[in-house]
């Protein structure tokens, strides 16, 4: 790297962006006080696509407010950078450059408030969009547009056009994803397919595409005897061209920003650097958006291209000379090994068998994006002369999906290990720097040995293993209740999992909490009862946990008469009997014993007969060492009684049982938690979990003045977002998603 003086340069300043974007957190812009509401906004069409939604087709505009709104009273809506419109169906177009004036609902991103959770809000400022607007109409636009981009943006659905001429449906979505970057038509069950596999990568446009397109041409042009540097020119124009096209994701900036730089290498008659071009895209990208250095595509992008150019050809010499097979295999295994740390990163999952699909497909993606391209021209010229290339597309992209449902089947596709701590990320970087300084004085077989058993250190899940600590989570479900408890030994379990205002809560808090964790397999989920706030999450994860890496082994329900089990009860046993999971009731006295801890069910009794649901809920009294806690469910009235009178009993009769934490009943209502009660528990504690600005009013006023009064600390999931409890037995650490996201 000293040879390449504007390489280290350019590393430098990279280093720096990394220390900055660390030290300075963005500032945070609250548009809650817009959620729902009408808005108007006014600013300038830079691009616009066409997604599918459950209703069908719905055009997408990205409008820039910069500058926009000063001066416009007609403007109600917040500042901002810019915005994306969801139009009503039955709004014209507008085309791109021109300026709009748009009304229509303000909806916020939502903020990740779990570890593991998405957050929207953080993706979407870094391209600097502010909210969203839906079922936006047009009000007013100019008749002024930018011909240059609306002319790109119409080539492109033209090409669309086109390949869904020739193609079946599945294939053309595919085609238009990987060729022109319309994601809006690929199926959701297709994508996902593609993801757990390990090999969504290839519907990036990324560095692939500029091989086969941009050298491609480039190749083509000199064997009709244009001139090199004429040649390179008109590439590196195409090249460009296609990247407004496509709509310039980040991966495709890397790409084409890339070979650019190559053309002009050779326009100017220099020696092209890999390892420099790389640099000086990073930090030109960087300079834009610091913030870069978070997003996933960024990341994978670049460490892709780091790998290719400084690890490969240490991991590929052992083989070298050795047939075409084995070198293609120890490359993908090459390659596997240096995105691994970037996978886990944000992904905290690792798909066992995408080493041998990515040998598999790999090879065949250059034919199949140039049979892609010949598929377009033919329509153009001669829809017949397609049908060969269609048919060889459609056949690939076929098999390509017999073997993903394969992968789907066996056994241990997904690695389960959650996030790696910062110091195994370290130890691993270390490892591959002290590979890259000693490459010339170690054999291959030695430089194998050095790097796998950092790999193994990254896939090992070291802290379960040496930890005797239990850690319990309350997680943010919005207006639910989900509790997730790892054991000193590395067990696993949640009790519930619902919401009733989070849309699909377990596919987008609890399934990617879990993954976080490294959970793989949870030894039993506990249902206090079957109101959906507390179980539709759960059935999800019954439904689609397998397939997300994630085992469900015992499922555990409040001991009820069969004649008072209602429809969501019933539900809940016929999915767990039908995904093979283990069903099992427990009653009052009963108890699960896992090493220091221990659940003990203080209500409902045994057959109990109470119908109303909050009334059986099933409530436990955890122990762990000296620590204990109440998890409540939604008990009140009768049942809360009837569970404490037990729980004095089971004391003794003690007056006071002092609680270390309490999980308030009910989200925080006005009538569960008594004073009478809390007063003989006094919990230190006192953790609610509800929806943010919910209907209900949780938590009442009243119960946040009876927890005051008896001195206990309140934690509750709207301000804090997710909230751990950890302890050894004796000590106790709390904190919460907020407080440790900064």
């Amino acid at each position: 790297m000293i040879k390449r003086p504007l390489g280290l340069g350019c590393l430098a300043v990279v280093l720096l962006l990394c220390i900055y974007v660390n030290l300075v957190d963005a500032p945070y812009i609250d548009y809650s006080a817009y959620q729902g509401k009408k808005v108007t906004v006014t600013g300038k069409v830079y691009k616009k696509e066409t997604v599918m939604q459950t209703k069908g087709p719905a055009l997408v505009l990205y409008l820039d407010l910069k500058d926009s709104t000063d001066g416009r009273e007609e403007n109600t809506g917040p500042p901002g950078e810019k915005v994306i419109c969801y139009l009503k169906a039955d709004q014209p177009d507008a085309q791109i450059g021109s300026w709009v004036r748009l009304e229509g609902k303000l909806s916020c991103f939502e903020r990740a408030s779990n570890p593991g959770q998405f957050d929207a809000y953080s993706y979407y400022q870094i391209s600097g969009i502010s909210y969203r607007i839906n079922q936006a109409e047009i009000k007013a636009k100019t008749a002024t547009y930018n011909k240059f981009t609306n002319a790109m943006y119409k080539l492109r659905v033209f090409f669309a056009e086109k390949i869904k001429e020739g193609f079946d449906e599945e294939t053309a979505s595919l085609m238009q994803t990987i060729l022109l970057g319309e994601k809006g038509s690929l199926d959701k069950d297709l994508k996902a397919l593609y993801q757990r596999n390990g090999v969504a990568h290839i519907l990036a446009i990324s560095g692939l595409h500029v091989s086969v397109l941009g050298m491609g041409l480039y190749k083509l042009l000199r064997k009709c005897g244009i001139p090199m540097k004429i040649s390179a020119g008109i590439s590196a124009i195409v090249m460009l061209l296609y990247g407004v096209m496509t709509g310039f994701s980040v991966s495709a900036l890397r790409a084409v920003f890339m070979f650019v730089i190559h053309m002009a290498a050779v326009i100017l008659e220099r020696t092209y650097d890999m390892l420099t071009a790389l640099a000086v895209v990073a930090v030109l990208l960087l300079f834009r958006q610091p913030r870069y250095l978070f997003h996933s595509g960024f990341v994978f992008s670049f460490g892709c291209v780091l790998g290719i150019a400084l690890l490969m050809p240490l991991l590929t010499e052992a083989v070298k000379g050795r047939n075409f097979m084995i070198r293609a295999a120890t490359g993908g295994l090459g390659m596997s090994i240096i995105t691994l740390p970037i996978y886990l990163w944000f992904y905290y999952q690792y798909p066992v068998y995408s080493i041998f699909l990515n040998l598999l497909i790999l090879p065949v993606m250059s034919f199949l994006m140039a049979a892609g391209i010949g598929v377009i021209l033919f329509q153009i010229i001669c829809p017949q002369l397609a049908v060969p290339f269609i048919w060889f597309v459609e056949s690939v992209f076929h098999l390509i999906e017999i073997f993903l449902h394969l992968g789907d089947r066996l056994p241990g596709l997904l690695l389960t290990v959650g996030r790696p701590e910062k110091w195994k990320m370290i130890c691993y970087l270390l490892v591959l720097l002290l590979l890259i300084a000693v490459r010339k004085k170690t054999k291959p077989l030695i430089r194998w040995c050095m790097i796998l058993p950092a790999a193994v250190l990254l896939l090992c899940p070291v802290e379960k293993i040496v930890s005797k600590e239990m850690e319990i989570t309350f997680l943010d479900v919005g207006q639910g209740d989900c509790i997730f408890i790892t054991n000193d030994n590395g067990n696993d379990y949640l009790i519930d999992g619902g919401s009733s205002s989070a849309g699909s809560v377990g596919k987008y808090r609890i399934i990617p909490f879990l993954k976080y964790q490294g959970v793989s397999s949870l030894q039993a989920v506990f249902i206090t009862h079957p109101d959906e706030d507390h179980c539709n999450g759960i059935k999800e994860l019954i439904e689609i946990g397998e397939e997300e890496g994630i085992r469900i082994k015992n499922l555990i329900l409040p001991d009820i008469h069969r004649e008072i089990k209602n429809p969501a009860y019933i539900e809940l046993e016929q999915k767990a009997a039908a995904a093979g999971i283990t069903v099992s009731y427990m009653g009052r006295g009963q108890q699960l014993k896992d090493g220091e801890l221990a659940l003990t069910c203080m209500h409902p009794q045994a057959g109990a007969m109470i119908e109303d649901a909050n009334e059986y809920s099933l409530v436990l009294l955890l122990s762990y060492g000296t620590m204990n806690g109440l998890l409540t469910g939604d008990v009140e009235g009768q049942g809360e009684a009837a569970a404490w009178e037990w729980m004095k009993n089971h004391y003794d009769n003690e007056d006071k049982v002092p609680m270390t934490f309490l999980k308030v009943a009910h989200h925080g209502s006005k009538y569960s938690t008594s004073e009478n009660m809390l007063w003989q528990m006094q919990p230190g504690i006192s953790v609610i979990s509800c929806g943010e600005k919910n209907k209900y009013g949780h938590p009442h006023k009243e119960l946040l003045e009876r927890l005051k009064a008896v001195g206990s600390h309140v934690y509750s999931t709207p301000e804090r977002g997710a909230v751990t409890i950890k302890t050894d037995g004796r000590r106790l650490w709390i904190s919460s998603f907020y407080q440790d996201a900064g």
